[in-house]
């Protein structure tokens, strides 16, 4: 999954993302020391939330991708979504000691596109679903650190490709192992000598005899 993502998301839309997402938890972080508990937490929860939209969208601009704004129906929160090659990314946010999204409409939207890594158990009168040969669901997902660490920064962002009924992941690894991989040494191919070695010995053989 991850040379599937590679392949179709260049890797300037993570380094970005990761950026702008830390930078607005940074912000978030500062503007809710203005007030008191409770009041601070509930502060910093939802300018993260807002921030980390716009941080996603913005990434995706200025990595030359599709981001777009939509409404839950009946109208509601916005969410983002980012469109890279068939790959749809949307965000979401977890608590460092469980690492399942928080179940919602958009979220089943974007999953929804994972149908075909899954294995599918149907009754005989059940008539198969309809799944895409290609493409792929996923979340830029950051972890938040729990109440005695710093707030300031998220305990870690990740990629995850959740499974269609958000119970679980395909993969969900951080983005510095996505990063990692744009960067591996492409494979040295060592020219087989042996075969032109042997033609040349049964040539000179023939011109002897």
């Amino acid at each position: 999954m991850i040379q599937y993502i590679i392949k179709h998301v260049p890797s300037f839309f993570f380094t970005r993302t990761v950026e702008l997402m830390e930078s607005e938890y940074f912000m978030a972080h500062q503007i809710a020391k203005r007030y008191e508990e409770p009041e601070r937490s509930r502060v910093r929860g939802q300018l993260r939330h807002f921030g980390l939209n716009r941080a996603l969208r913005v990434s995706a601009s200025d990595a030359g991708l599709i981001p777009q704004s939509l409404y839950i129906n009946p109208k509601g929160d916005g969410y983002p979504l980012v469109v890279a090659d068939g790959i749809y990314f949307g965000r979401v946010s977890v608590p460092f000691h469980c690492n399942r999204p928080r179940p919602s409409k958009c979220r089943y939207a974007i999953a929804k596109a994972n149908l075909r890594f899954e294995s599918i158990n149907l009754s005989f009168f059940e008539q198969p679903a309809e799944i895409s040969p290609d493409g792929m669901g996923c979340f830029i997902v950051t972890v938040n650190p729990p109440s005695f660490e710093p707030q300031s920064v998220p305990s870690n962002i990740m990629v995850g490709v959740p499974y269609t009924d958000l119970s679980n992941w395909h993969l969900l690894v951080p983005v510095t192992e996505i990063l990692a991989a744009y960067n591996l040494p492409a494979e040295i191919k060592v020219p087989d000598l042996a075969w032109a070695k042997l033609k040349k010995q049964l040539s000179d053989n023939e011109t002897k005899s």
